[in-house]
């Protein structure tokens, strides 16, 4: 296994980062845009026309954090909007914190772990970045 570049975000005060392959922009995002979408899973806040493309809008922190807490009171103001060739379930954006940098990473500061919804550990300086699959979080169940 190679290097991979990643996309570091936030969520809140936490730090995640996603393969850079999936990602075709980041955007500046207003809630007011958002059309509620009905019978969508409590992560779907809804859809937005982004220059003419309907996109749905996924809140990453409604299945990141635990309890079930979902993410009021974070503070989303930009969005990482996926490539459909990688996703499934056609266009969508993640609302998210803030977008910080591309960084590769080495595997060897990879640490694995068991959940469905994560990649691996990266270890930092200060910490460690939580590597998330895209694919898992937008999932509809």
């Amino acid at each position: 296994m190679g290097s991979h570049q990643v996309l570091e975000f936030t969520l809140g005060q936490e730090q995640y980062c996603i393969d850079i392959e999936y990602v075709t922009e980041v955007v500046s995002r207003s809630k007011k845009d958002v059309t509620s979408i009905p019978d969508s899973p409590p992560h779907v806040e809804g859809a937005i026309d982004l220059r003419g493309e309907t996109t749905r809008v996924i809140d990453p922190s409604a299945r990141l954090l635990q309890d079930g807490h979902e993410g009021n009171g974070i503070s989303q103001d930009r969005m990482i909007v996926f490539d459909t060739k990688m996703t499934t379930g056609g266009r969508s954006g993640w609302a998210v914190t803030d977008v910080r940098r591309i960084l590769t990473i080495d595997p060897d500061s990879v640490e694995a772990v068991d959940e469905e919804m994560v990649n691996g550990l990266v270890a930092r300086e200060n910490g460690h970045i939580v590597w998330i699959d895209p694919e898992t979080i937008s999932a509809e169940t």
